[in-house]
């Protein structure tokens, strides 16, 4: 009741110019009553960034150190808060630390005029802490945004304090032209977004399941790295001008057993593809365990659907197909594709049943893909469609005599059709796939 008291002979004006340590005190001495509440409220104090000056680059680890030792003891609410710290150089980095021990790392805000390109070694959860270190931490997901060459060991060395770190998020890195990943014990969930220099990516893990990649097609090497389970490959272009698909052999081993895939059209054409045709791999290569296929292509015609067909002869066990029409996969199969015009061989999918189908706007070519893969694979499984600003729809085939004045498509078609409103069983259809965010 005091708090109360206190908040209604103050006006908000008087309270938001307290200095953030007297408010902290409070609301760290006091019980979370109705007026410690309103104090938080009308001050904005969890809400707001705190901004700190003339910070030496050097003092980096102790700074960020005395934030995350500082976060739950004067933090009663267990909200997220901010802290930006502006270094000499013109480096600023925003802290900012969530519940379930989330931090992020962010340094785009401050001077990005460090061009030079680097390696980068991360080193996650090593057993070799040193004993005498005041800071030891405990993250289970660190994000790290806009690190360069200048900050790329500052960030490492206080890495080496952090403990039990599953999900490590890794993005808009200019400059950083080779990563290395280590993560033994603890690592699961990995995702390399938008560093647009990078040429190789290595990773050693005994733990991970979820591989993330968006950004240029890069060479890739895995250790240890047996219990993949779900793996976004969104390559925007080849990051080389002569692709060589026998370089991408332990990529393609490494996601052999992946329950979840997602992949652009254009990279089954001109890596993937190559290398699963040949003969030492065709007949025994398969994803046998893979249950969820995530297509992204830049279109529907005939040679793009070859192709899909074509890689669905290697996936016996698929259960959905998630179909993306994104213009921005514009890459053209090239002229020696020997899968883009060759007639597809016919095989069984005996367990696919749902295709979605996002962004295709001619309802004809929904139908003749449902032809097809009856021709090709004896599978007729429940097509949907889903478009912006639409309820998905179901396509079904009906008797001919209930088509009559309706359009159901042209000549090309065997069948007659019609759109339904999808009202069962579209949970999770409806979503956009995380490569479209």
């Amino acid at each position: 009741m005091e708090e109360e008291q206190l908040i209604d002979e103050c006006s908000r004006s008087d309270i938001t110019k307290l200095p953030d340590d007297i408010l902290a005190s409070i609301l760290s001495i006091h019980p979370l009553d109705s007026g410690s509440k309103s104090v938080a409220l009308f001050t904005g104090l969890w809400n707001r960034t705190c901004i700190k000056y003339g910070v030496q680059i050097q003092d980096f680890e102790s700074v960020i150190g005395d934030f995350l030792v500082k976060f739950d003891e004067n933090n009663p609410l267990k909200i997220p808060r901010k802290l930006e710290y502006h270094f000499n150089r013109g480096l600023i980095v925003t802290a900012s630390i969530g519940l379930n021990n989330k931090l992020n790392l962010d340094f785009s805000k401050g001077n990005q005029d460090f061009p030079r390109q680097f390696g980068w070694e991360i080193v996650l959860n090593t057993m070799d802490f040193p004993q005498s270190s005041p800071y030891l931490f405990s993250v289970k997901t660190l994000k790290l945004t806009s690190v360069n060459y200048l900050t790329c060991e500052l960030v490492s060395n206080l890495i080496n304090k952090f403990r039990y770190v599953e999900s490590l998020i890794v993005e808009k890195c200019d400059g950083l032209r080779s990563l290395r990943v280590e993560g033994l014990a603890k690592l699961t969930n990995l995702s390399v977004r938008d560093c647009f220099d990078l040429k190789s990516v290595f990773v050693e893990s005994f733990e991970l399941k979820f591989l993330r990649y968006r950004g240029v097609l890069c060479w890739f090497w895995f250790k240890n790295v047996m219990y993949l389970e779900d793996v976004m490959l969104d390559f925007e272009g080849p990051g080389f001008n002569h692709l060589n698909h026998r370089l991408y052999d332990p990529l393609l081993r490494a996601i052999r057993d992946v329950k979840v895939l997602t992949l652009h059209g254009w990279m089954y054409k001109e890596v993937f593809g190559p290398w699963l045709f040949s003969k030492e791999h065709e007949q025994h290569f398969r994803f046998s365990k893979l249950e969820d296929l995530w297509w992204i292509d830049s279109c529907m015609e005939d040679h793009n659907i070859n192709c899909l067909f074509c890689f669905l002869k290697f996936c016996p066990s698929i259960k959905r197909l998630f179909i993306t029409i994104d213009p921005r996969s514009c890459l053209k199969p090239s002229a020696a594709d020997p899968q883009s015009s060759n007639k597809v061989q016919k095989g069984r999918l005996r367990k696919l049943k749902v295709v979605k189908l996002e962004g295709l706007n001619n309802e004809e070519d929904i139908m003749l893909f449902k032809e097809r893969l009856m021709e090709v694979f004896g599978a007729e499984p429940r097509i949907v469609d889903v478009r912006q600003g639409m309820h998905a729809r179901c396509l079904i085939r009906i008797p001919k005599r209930q088509a009559i004045g309706k359009p159901t498509g042209s000549d090309k078609l065997k069948f007659c059709y019609k759109f339904v409103e999808e009202v069962f069983g579209n949970r999770g259809l409806c979503s956009k796939h995380p490569h479209m965010a």
